[in-house]
C-alpha cells in the first residue's frame, strides 16, 4: 500500500504517512494501493528513459571529443605535410624547421656549422621562393595522393644515409603530394605535381625526411 499524496510505501496499520504526514485509512486505501502501484511503474519508466538519454549524450560528447582530438592533436604521417603547407602559407621558417628531426639539426650544426637560427633563415628564404618571391596572403591548395610504405631494407638504407645520427626510424612512407600556391588572390602557381615526399617516424612522432631541405 502506498500514500496517495507522495507515493511513500505504507506499513499495515499506519494511520498517517511517515513521509508527508497525510492521513491514511478508509476505502481509499485499496484505490491508493492500485494507483500508487501504477504511479511507481511510471516513475521507473521515466527514470529508464532519462538514463537512456543521458547515456546517449555521454556517448555523443565522447565521440565529439575524440573527433576533435584526432583532428588537432593526433600525429599521423599526414601531420608533417599539413604543417608544411601551413608553414608555406605563413612563410614561417621556424615552424618548418620543427618538422625536421632534432637529431638532424644537431648533425647540421656539428658537421656543417649551420645553427638552428641560420637554418630557419635559409628555410624561410626557400618558402618565399615557393611563393614566387612575393609577399602577402599566401594560400596553398594541396592534395595527398597515394602512399607507399618503405620496406625494412629501404628504412635501413635511409638510416645509413644519415650515418645513424637520426637514431632508429620506426616507419617511413612515400606520400604523393600535389599543390598550387596563390598570393593575394592571384593566379595559382603549381609547386608540386604528383611529387613523392618521404615522411619518417622517430620516437612515435612523424617528421619530414631532412633531404626535403636540399
Amino acid at each position: 500500500m502506498f500514500c496517495i499524496h507522495c507515493g511513500q510505501e505504507l506499513m499495515e496499520g499506519d494511520r498517517f504517512c511517515t513521509n508527508c504526514g497525510a492521513p491514511v485509512g478508509g476505502a481509499g486505501e485499496g484505490m491508493a494501493s492500485g494507483a500508487q502501484t501504477r504511479y511507481a511503474g511510471i516513475k521507473k519508466s521515466r527514470k529508464g528513459w532519462i538514463a537512456a538519454i543521458v547515456g546517449i549524450l555521454i556517448l555523443f560528447i565522447a565521440g565529439a571529443a575524440f573527433g576533435i582530438w584526432m583532428l588537432f592533436f593526433s600525429n599521423t604521417y599526414k601531420t608533417p605535410i599539413r604543417n608544411l603547407v601551413k608553414a608555406i602559407e605563413e612563410q614561417d621558417g621556424e615552424a618548418a624547421v620543427k618538422l625536421i628531426p632534432e637529431q638532424y639539426m644537431e648533425m647540421a650544426d656539428q658537421w656543417m656549422g649551420i645553427g638552428k637560427e641560420e637554418m630557419e633563415d635559409l628555410v624561410e628564404a626557400g618558402l618565399k621562393n615557393i611563393a614566387g618571391g612575393y609577399q602577402g596572403d599566401v594560400k596553398v591548395d594541396y592534395e595527398i595522393g597515394d602512399v607507399r610504405d618503405l620496406s625494412d631494407q629501404e628504412i635501413q638504407s635511409l638510416e645509413t644515409s644519415y650515418f645513424g645520427m637520426l637514431g632508429e626510424i620506426e616507419e617511413a612512407k612515400e606520400v604523393e603530394f600535389s599543390a598550387e600556391v596563390s598570393v593575394n588572390g592571384g593566379d595559382d602557381m603549381e609547386i608540386a605535381d604528383d611529387t613523392w615526399i618521404t615522411v619518417i617516424k622517430i620516437d612515435g612522432k612523424w617528421y619530414l625526411d631532412p633531404s626535403l631541405l636540399n
